[in-house]
């Protein structure tokens, strides 16, 4: 059985390129997501269960809450609660998110005093998936955090 010089050249021709597809694949799970993690975010774990701290706005939300944990990362909220306890400047905690990339979210629709920022990455891959993480807070009318709850995830494919 003789093999084509065509034969030969169309399977090179798909080497190549699935050769290539694949580099770019790996090279793609190789980058890292933008922008980099400010210190706040490092190394933290996300949890499993309720994403957010707002109380639910409808029974329905009410019900699908009821019993399920929040999706707390316990290395988050050790460092909120460290750097902002309870009896806290909350402009203090803002300025802080705002200055390591933290975007100010409007507050709770079924509470006010219930401030919410968010941190997302974009880009990275498979190896470097990039984080999403809110950061909840409680404040009283003098301006003063009441408690701080904090949430991370990794997105992936």
């Amino acid at each position: 059985m003789r093999i084509s010089r065509r034969s030969l050249a169309i399977v090179a021709a798909g080497c190549l390129i699935g050769g290539t597809v694949v580099l770019g694949v790996l090279f793609g799970a190789w980058s890292a997501p933008k922008p980099p993690l400010p210190a706040l975010l490092k190394n933290v774990t996300a949890g499993g269960g309720w994403w957010g701290a707002c109380p639910p706005v409808t029974p329905e939300e009410a019900r699908a809450q009821s019993g399920r944990p929040l999706a707390l990362s316990p290395e988050l909220n050790q460092r909120l609660a460290q750097s902002f306890p309870s009896g806290s400047n909350e402009k203090r905690l803002s300025d802080a998110l705002n200055a390591q990339g933290f975007e100010l979210l409007p507050p709770c629709k079924s509470d006010p005093s219930i401030r919410v920022a968010a941190f997302n990455q974009h880009g990275g891959g498979l190896l470097f998936p990039p984080l999403v993480a809110n950061v909840f807070w409680k404040a009283d009318g003098a301006g003063n955090i009441v408690w701080t709850k904090g949430f991370a995830r990794y997105v992936a494919l």
